[in-house]
């Protein structure tokens, strides 16, 4: 089960207990499966952190600065009785058993009256011997709300999707809101907004790959010096590059092999059906819609619709050409293996002048950088590191989270190191990268872990 996967099930099974512990004694079975439940997975989860967070910012729950977007019964009242008990962070360690697990859990059942009495919970549980857990105050930072930028953006577009599948024409949607949010989120911290266009999900592989163009396609065109409306047709032209794909029988957009002749006929309709879409839905520009519409017809004009009318590709269409292929070749799908953000880059500058402008495709390098955030290094010490920022000030030497030793034995603790560090002794650099690590290594790394 993936991380993701092991943090719902935790927040149902401590919710739930919660919850059932004002029903049963602390002896039901019922609460001590839950209880041995919670256990397994924060065992599971801590093998690879030295902490685990519970938190409750704005109203939210999340666990490892994973928002949970949840309107179960079960999740609010345990996020009101958070609330009311004045605890919004909780942090499990290691040590952590069964024993402090219910400790914690019967705990958060105690009116705040009488925990008061007990001088709060921390002291409470303090005098239990309980030394797994802690309470702390979590204050939200700007990596978590940029992560929940990203989460509503893509929210939105499973709304506007589902309604579109559903042969419905959304009468108001919250997407130029959104966009504007990725917008200050770029310019606030563009690092870690880029690093959230390397999670991977299958499940969610189209909403998520939307709104990855949309930031790629923001980005790029930032560095291009688009400004202004003209920055926001582009960003707003990136997220919804593929709605006409809900126009396209949902047998040939999930098939798993080739397309038939008449598959590929039906699928080359999309950017037409996209520009349909968007003049129906009303209140975007036909700019907009121009750009959606001609995505893929290529720089050379060898791609499809065929144009009418123009003489070359749009320039917000080329935007969204590159971050499109971009973004597809370095995402894992069940039938396409995902290629190293370094090899992707090398890919896009072999086609400049013929499908990519090449003058954007440069731009498009310098903004992500020599080594992209999500390729996965080797080092001159034989460690093994995932890039994780970029360094504008020396490009061959971004921020990465080590992952393997020198040896090869994974490393549990990970912290991000910058490969401009020097030994202080010989002035020489600690580490320097000598190569990526091939594509097919790289399929076996769940990007998901580093990312974050």
């Amino acid at each position: 089960m993936s991380d993701n996967g092991q943090f719902g099930t935790l927040v149902t099974l401590i919710t739930g207990t919660v919850k059932n512990l004002s029903l049963y004694p602390k002896t039901h079975p019922t609460i001590k499966t839950a209880v041995h439940g919670v256990n397994e997975i924060l065992h599971s989860l801590l093998a690879t952190r030295r902490e685990l967070v519970v938190a409750v910012v704005k109203n939210t729950l999340l666990v490892d600065r994973t928002p949970f977007y949840t309107t179960t019964k079960g999740v609010e009242e345990f996020i009101d009785r958070l609330i009311a008990l004045e605890i919004n962070g909780i942090i499990f360690y290691r040590t952590i058993n069964e024993k402090e697990i219910l400790i914690l859990l019967e705990s958060l059942t105690i009116q705040p009256e009488e925990l008061k009495k007990q001088k709060g919970l921390p002291e409470r549980l303090k005098n239990m011997g309980v030394r797994g857990v802690e309470i702390k105050k979590i204050e939200e930072d700007v990596k978590v709300e940029i992560f929940k930028t990203y989460t509503a953006a893509r929210n939105e577009i499973v709304n506007i999707m589902s309604e579109l599948r559903l042969g419905h024409i959304p009468e108001k949607t919250k997407i130029q809101e959104m966009l504007n949010d990725l917008n200050e989120a770029m310019l606030k911290d563009k690092n870690t907004l880029l690093c959230l266009t390397m999670l991977q999900d299958y499940d969610e592989y189209t909403f998520n790959h939307s709104v990855n163009v949309g930031i790629l396609s923001l980005s790029l065109a930032q560095e291009l010096d688009f400004k202004g409306d003209d920055l926001l047709f582009v960003g707003l032209s990136g997220i919804l590059h593929d709605i006409g794909k809900t126009r396209i029988n949902r047998d040939i957009i999930l098939k798993p092999s080739e397309l038939s002749e008449y598959e590929w006929d039906e699928m080359r309709k999309h950017p037409v059906h996209g520009r349909d879409i968007i003049k129906e839905i009303g209140g975007i520009s036909d700019i907009t819609a121009h750009f959606v519409l001609y995505h893929h017809l290529r720089y050379n004009l060898s791609g499809y619709p065929r144009p009418d009318g123009i003489a070359s590709q749009p320039e917000g269409s080329r935007i969204i050409a590159i971050a499109d292929t971009y973004d597809s070749m370095t995402t894992l799908r069940p039938y396409q293996r995902r290629f190293d953000p370094k090899e992707s880059m090398e890919l896009l500058n072999s086609r400049v002048n013929e499908d990519f402008d090449m003058e954007y495709v440069k731009a498009f390098t310098k903004t992500l950088g020599i080594y992209p955030i999500g390729s996965v290094v080797r080092l001159d010490t034989n460690e093994i590191g995932v890039v994780t920022r970029t360094n504008d000030a020396a490009t061959q030497r971004p921020f990465v989270k080590l992952i393997l030793d020198a040896s090869g034995n994974a490393i549990e603790q990970m912290e991000e190191l910058s490969l401009e560090e020097k030994d202080t002794s010989t002035r020489h650099y600690k580490r320097t990268i000598v190569a990526t690590v091939g594509s097919a290594q790289q399929g076996l790394i769940d990007l998901n872990r580093y990312m974050k």
